[in-house]
């Protein structure tokens, strides 16, 4: 999950535009022109820079709060607060962890841990506190794979991943933003939108199967807030085919934090949770 001072001049467009499609309004560079990849580069090292540079590649662990809301049909329902926990991977820690906890009240409240290929969920309205199930540790490792903060941070220079200056993007009349592909196999490639003067990330769209087919998903990114030297999106937007399924509004941001390692432990039972 992760938290997000004044709209950036494509926001309003984008709030209310459909997903986004290349093809229809981009000037598309030459995909044969090596030039490109080292573009490509450039952009996301701008990108790297425009978060808080060594600041944002350095932090190790995240706390976060704020209002998360399910969208149901592209219509919102009621925001529920949430509270994030992330520990990032390093030479001592090799596993990321993230616990998130939604709602306040017991009877309400909801849990999810995550850490390496393991996981647990506790429901309060449910009273069941149970590991996940391997479909579901999969999924999460999945969307990691597509998480704005793990690409920036490192996940564009591992072994085997290819970037590219894709083009540009029109973001509303006369406006146009860089695009950067980002190919992480021959079957997945993320294209990345960057605001040409800032050069701050303002929508990630990707496509992958789900039960229905091929899913074309983007995630939008609104209103950054300096936290601690790291600049992060006050709103987050995300959509499926199209149609929002959630947006996540931070209030506050920390890093560095020192968080327990007792977090992520499973408890003995539903008792503990008070």
């Amino acid at each position: 999950m992760s938290r997000y001072l004044k709209l950036w001049r494509v926001t309003l467009w984008l709030t209310v535009a459909g997903l986004v499609v290349f093809a229809a309004w981009a000037q598309r560079a030459d995909p044969d022109d090596p030039q490109n990849i080292e573009r490509g580069a450039e952009l996301l090292r701008a990108a790297i820079a425009a978060r808080g540079g060594e600041r944002y590649l350095q932090f190790k662990t995240l706390r976060a709060t704020g209002q998360y809301t399910p969208f149901d049909q592209g219509m919102s329902t009621i925001p529920i607060p949430f509270l994030d926990y992330i520990v990032y991977p390093d030479q001592g820690r090799p596993e990321f962890k993230e616990r998130t906890e939604f709602g306040k009240k017991k009877k309400d409240r909801r849990i999810q841990v995550n850490f390496g290929n393991q996981g647990w969920v506790y429901d309060g309205e449910a009273q069941t506190l149970k590991d996940q199930t391997e479909k579901q540790i999969a999924e999460f490792l999945e969307n990691l794979t597509y998480d704005l903060d793990r690409l920036l941070r490192g996940g564009w220079q591992e072994p085997g991943v290819e970037v590219r200056f894709w083009g540009r993007a029109e973001t509303r009349p006369g406006e146009r933003a860089d695009v950067v592909v980002i190919k992480l196999d021959p079957q997945r490639s993320l294209y990345l939108m960057l605001d040409r003067f800032t050069h701050l990330p303002l929508t990630l769209s990707y496509e992958k199967p789900t039960e229905k087919g091929l899913s074309k998903y983007e995630v939008r990114f609104f209103q950054y807030v300096t936290y601690d030297g790291v600049k992060f999106p006050n709103i987050v937007d995300f959509y499926r085919d199209g149609v929002q399924l959630s947006r996540v509004n931070y209030e506050n941001v920390e890093i560095n934090v020192k968080i327990d390692d007792s977090l992520f432990v499973k408890p003995d039972s539903i008792k503990a949770f008070k």
